[in-house]
């Protein structure tokens, strides 16, 4: 494919599936201009809804319009790349049960193991992070399994917390089939576990692994593990817990065109987030940050979803960056409030700051973003002077979009 954007994409598909303009937009609920401007790289594709439509009505898989998992573009994305086969392999091996001999770790090294993953993770260092994965997965599971091994609990919660990072680097890195088969690991162990915050940790996991195709399923599964939390809501970590969900399930709502149901969800994150309070000890339960400044944020990207691009950037604007102590939901907040800037138009240069801001907190974060790569480079196509000039082509330049 002679351009490597979203767009171009969909006009390498629809020419494949022969297919006018006219007939897509039909099919995906857009206009012929619309299909137009993004074909031709001069308007990104700005809503996860919009994507799917797009999808379904080529008959292809979402990550066959983004183009995902991407080429090694630099050294740190070559290094979290190589491991890749090898987690994969020791993915297969959980699930067939083909296990090592007992890696001969205790508990505490193992529990040290998990938090240098959990750092590396934090810091969206996927380089480091991704070596660390299948060796701690093949460590863990034989533990799970060794009839020898004390803490058999301790070990399953690690498990789960281990897939749970796991899960979010590989998404990160574009593998989202691969993503899902660690959820699913660790929706097995918190199951067996029996706690239900973390089988609530588990099930945000799995949902948000799920690919954007399965959305339906996505919306009743949050929905439905939400209120099955409801009744240990005493525990803090279970309201954390509980938080996370219903802010997925008030974005698959909003996916599936149901924005009362969306404002329910969001309401009932704001009252579990207001009666933890901000700025909980170590991050909070499982270091998902679950807090009034979370919701908020949550609420700026569900208007954007949602359509209302300027109510996303007036929320956007109430939110001290600051107080979002986990740096890669801080990188997402830079990157969806530039994606809100940048699709009104009007503000390509404001965007362009927030999208340098994301590079500064989270680079390989940043380039591996499908939503950076066509904002940035659809801001390059239509670039003006107050567009950015030399920063807008460096970023773009590191991005690979150049």
């Amino acid at each position: 494919m002679a351009e490597d954007y979203t767009g171009a994409r969909v006009r390498f598909w629809r020419l494949k599936r022969a297919l006018s303009q006219k007939t897509l937009a039909g099919l995906a609920g857009v206009t012929q201009g619309y299909i137009s401007q993004i074909e031709s790289g001069l308007k990104e594709i700005d809503k996860r809804s919009t994507l799917v439509r797009l999808a379904e009505a080529l008959q292809v898989s979402v990550a066959d319009l983004t183009g995902q998992p991407y080429a090694p573009a630099d050294a740190p994305h070559a290094q979290a790349l190589a491991p890749v086969p090898e987690i994969r392999a020791a993915l297969i091996g959980l699930a067939y049960l083909d296990l090592p001999a007992h890696g001969g770790k205790s508990l505490d090294q193992l529990r040290a193991d998990v938090g240098r993953l959990a750092q590396a993770r934090r810091v969206c260092d996927y380089s480091a992070a991704s070596p660390m994965i299948a060796p701690l997965l093949r460590n863990l599971s034989a533990a799970v399994h060794d009839p020898r091994a004390a803490g058999r609990a301790e070990v399953l919660r690690l498990l789960t917390l281990t897939t749970h990072h796991t899960a979010f680097i590989l998404k990160y890195l574009g593998f989202i089939d691969l993503s899902l088969a660690a959820a699913e690991r660790g929706h097995l162990a918190a199951s067996e576990l029996g706690e239900p915050e973390w089988f609530g940790l588990a099930e945000y996991t799995r949902l948000h692994m799920l690919p954007p195709e399965s959305r339906d399923v996505g919306r009743r599964l949050a929905a439905g593990t939400a209120d099955r939390l409801q009744p240990h809501l005493g525990a803090p970590a279970v309201r954390q817990a509980y938080g996370m969900l219903q802010l997925t399930s008030a974005w698959a709502e909003t996916i599936s065109g149901n924005a009362a149901a969306a404002r329910d969800r969001l309401d009932e994150a704001q009252d579990a987030a207001a009666s933890l309070g901000e700025d909980l000890p170590g991050g909070g339960f499982a270091q998902m940050n679950f807090g009034p400044t979370n919701v908020a944020q949550w609420r700026a990207s569900i208007a954007f979803e949602g359509g209302e691009a300027g109510r996303a950037v007036e929320l956007s604007r109430a939110i001290f960056p600051q107080r979002i102590h986990s740096l890669s939901r801080r990188t997402q907040f830079h990157i969806e409030y530039g994606s809100a800037l940048a699709s009104t138009r009007r503000a390509d240069g404001e965007a362009l700051a927030q999208f340098v801001n994301a590079e500064r907190v989270a680079p390989q974060r940043v380039r591996l973003s499908p939503v950076v790569r066509d904002t940035v480079g659809a801001m390059l196509r239509r670039a003006r002077s107050d567009a950015g000039g030399t920063h807008l082509r460096e970023l773009a330049s590191r991005l690979g979009v150049a």
